[in-house]
């Protein structure tokens, strides 16, 4: 098969349907997103993307979200990863395609309702990357995480609404201290808390 050039590449991408459409998964788009150590920035990503920011962010919004053929789990992850700096300083604009899939995961019963596997993995990627966003209104579709059975999702949960700076999350947060019994999560509760101007129970 023909090796596309960065014209052929783009040119792929951009016919890209908003909705439906196979993911792109060229070797150049592997390369970066399968970095050792860090995740790959903007600027690399674009440059995979034949140097266009529009079809760098709506190939990733397709990778992330699994849209198209299977997409092997690690690079979901990390395109879910490098999600959150697509929509701009924060607070992101909640109607960015960035946010949208990142929301769309967190909300989704196959990710929210996981158990173990990938999923699971895929879940806490997106509730880091959300927090990073910094959009206060994700709030509400983060709070409920802290009840998930999975205390590496009730962690990034509280770290998430760190992050958010929303004060919906004191209550639960509180609340949610008092019957913690994981260092781990009651650590990133206390984080949480302190950060949002609350001393910790």
């Amino acid at each position: 098969m023909r090796r596309l050039g960065t014209a052929g590449v783009l040119a792929l991408v951009l016919a890209l349907p908003a909705r439906g459409e196979v993911a792109l998964l060229t070797q150049p788009i592997l390369d970066t997103l399968t970095t050792i150590d860090a995740l790959p920035s903007t600027e690399q990503l674009d440059t995979a993307h034949g140097g266009s920011r529009a079809a760098a962010l709506a190939n990733l919004t397709l990778i992330a979200g699994g849209e198209g053929a299977a997409v092997d789990p690690g690079v979901r992850v990390r395109a879910v990863r490098v999600l959150a700096p697509y929509c701009g300083l924060p607070p992101c604009d909640p109607d960015s395609p960035a946010h949208v899939t990142l929301v769309t995961i967190a909300t989704t019963p196959r990710y929210r309702d996981a158990r173990a596997g990938s999923d699971l993995v895929i879940l806490r990627a997106a509730l880091g990357a959300l927090g990073q966003q910094r959009v206060a209104a994700a709030a509400p579709l983060v709070i409920p995480l802290l009840e998930h059975p999975n205390r590496d999702i009730r962690a990034a949960a509280a770290l998430a609404l760190r992050d958010l700076g929303s004060l919906l999350a004191v209550a639960p947060l509180r609340a949610r201290y008092q019957q913690e019994q994981v260092p781990q999560v009651r650590l990133a509760i206390s984080a949480a808390l302190r950060a949002l101007g609350q001393p910790p129970p």
